[in-house]
């Protein structure tokens, strides 16, 4: 804003061409479009920062309110500023942390950014054991296929080679 008062200071005659130029378009009459095409660009811009803003800022909300409602004493959780330590006493509006043995930190809830839950852990590594079982057992199947497909090949050639 200040850049461009000193605009202005600087060139009187810009506030004089703007003048004549409002002057102008005020003595021409609008189509009904053009006044009402502006506000219908800006009902458009709305709904596209409600979709794409504000609307995944409260989802974000919505499950961060709902993991710290579930944290309980005992689980690994991480606060927004990185410390990492497993809840040791909880109230209403704080969560004691002890990050190592003898060392407790008190920590207001919504200060808990993630839970870090080993359960969580181990079912994602018997998930990724599980997929790569299957992987193994599909590529199993596709080269016992081939080696048939091949073996059904060469039988073929030998009986067209013996009966000639």
């Amino acid at each position: 804003m200040g850049f461009i008062l000193s605009l202005v200071a600087a060139h009187p005659w810009l506030l004089q061409a703007a003048e004549k130029t409002a002057e102008k378009s005020s003595k021409t009459q609008a189509s009904g479009f053009q006044s009402y095409g502006m506000w219908i660009l800006i009902a458009v811009m709305l709904v596209v920062f409600y979709v794409l803003l504000i609307r995944p800022q409260r989802k974000r909300a919505q499950d961060h309110d709902q993991m710290i409602s579930k944290l309980k004493k005992g689980d690994e959780v991480v606060t927004i500023g990185g410390i990492q330590g497993v809840i040791k006493k909880m109230t209403d509006d704080t969560v004691v942390l002890e990050v190592d043995k003898g060392v407790r930190i008190t920590f207001t809830r919504s200060a808990i950014s993630r839970s870090i839950t080993p359960v969580d852990e181990e079912e994602e590594e018997e998930e990724v054991e599980e997929q790569e079982t299957e992987d193994l057992e599909g590529e199993e199947e596709e080269y016992e296929e081939e080696l048939e497909e091949e073996l059904e090949g060469e039988t073929e050639e030998e009986t067209s080679e013996t009966d000639e």
